[in-house]
């Protein structure tokens, strides 16, 4: 099968890059410095998992030179730009292409699917954390799990998703199938909205929220938020409730990450830039009023991240 990785960023560098450096066909498609660097001098890959040199890559800036079709698309944007690659992405698809969305957030794999359907879209839930170093570099910085890949709707073609994940696998990425990959996307996204936002509103990496009480109390709130948006909409958290997550939480997760400053703290750092409140605490509150489900604490946590934004912009 051959790749095409849309959005070159860290996260879609290392899976690619560890999927051409085992032999595969791969191809990167980004729009910043570091697919520039690429095409100038290669792709190297550090970090935790080793380091790794491929002096030549196929890499292209934006889609205008691409060409030809391919078995499966990794998707490696953010949020807010998924409606808008995937359909620049729909001319290099066949009709029996994936597309993997390797991504945060929830809203993704709809707006995957209402353009290739849900036959052709696969949920991961990736937990492993990847940056640009500096321009042509991607630096592997935390591991706390297996990839896991599945479809949504379990109408993906299950073998050719296990081929993929044995490639995966293979090349040094930890993964396995996942029969119920919402669960555990949603697993991931109760820990995002706990603290990403928090942290950019803060200006703090994540362990300084546990200083404050108050703070401590909001956490709670989003938790129970978005345990009620799961059981309205028919979502098995894989969590007990939100006593246990909160407990998971601060035991569990917190304390290796204490000193990790927030992707939403970065982007709004670069000044104006967008976050993906929409698919995290905002997609909370949206489902929320879908479901008739009050959503309060997310709401306003939504609200003061936009009116950021708005003034950064």
């Amino acid at each position: 099968m051959n790749y095409l990785v849309m959005g070159a960023g860290a996260l879609g560098s290392v899976f690619g890059g560890l999927l051409a450096k085992r032999g595969h066909d791969v191809t990167f498609v980004g729009m910043d410095e570091h697919l520039l660097a690429m095409q100038r001098q290669g792709l190297a890959i550090t970090g935790i998992w080793g380091d790794h040199f491929l002096p030549s890559v196929k890499a292209h800036y934006g889609t205008r030179d691409l060409s030809g079709v391919y078995d499966v698309v990794l998707l490696s944007v953010k949020s807010y730009h998924t409606a808008a690659v995937i359909s620049q992405t729909m001319p290099y698809l066949h009709e029996k292409s994936l597309v993997f969305s390797i991504q945060n957030g929830l809203g993704n794999w709809e707006t995957i699917a209402a353009a290739v359907g849900w036959n052709r879209t696969v949920g991961a839930r990736v937990i492993f954390g990847a940056e640009v170093e500096r321009p042509g570099i991607a630096r592997v910085t935390v591991y706390a799990d297996k990839v896991l890949l599945g479809s949504p709707t379990g109408t993906a073609p299950a073998d050719r998703i296990g081929q993929v994940c044995a490639d995966l696998d293979d090349a040094g990425i930890p993964c396995a199938l996942c029969g119920d990959i919402a669960s555990f996307l949603w697993g991931k996204v109760l820990y995002n909205c706990s603290l990403n936002a928090l942290g950019a509103i803060l200006n703090v990496p994540y362990g300084n929220l546990r200083d404050t009480p108050e703070i401590m109390d909001i956490i709670q709130g989003i938790i129970a938020e978005i345990f009620a948006v799961a059981r309205a909409k028919g979502v098995n958290l894989p969590y007990r409730d939100a006593r246990e997550y909160y407990t998971t939480l601060t035991d569990r997760q917190l304390p290796p990450t204490a000193t990790h400053r927030s992707s939403m703290l970065q982007d709004m750092a670069k000044g104006g830039r967008l976050t993906e409140i929409d698919a995290l605490n905002g997609a909370i509150s949206r489902y929320g009023r879908e479901q008739g489900v009050a959503t309060p604490v997310n709401d306003v946590i939504t609200a003061i991240i936009k009116g950021f934004q708005s003034k950064g912009s």
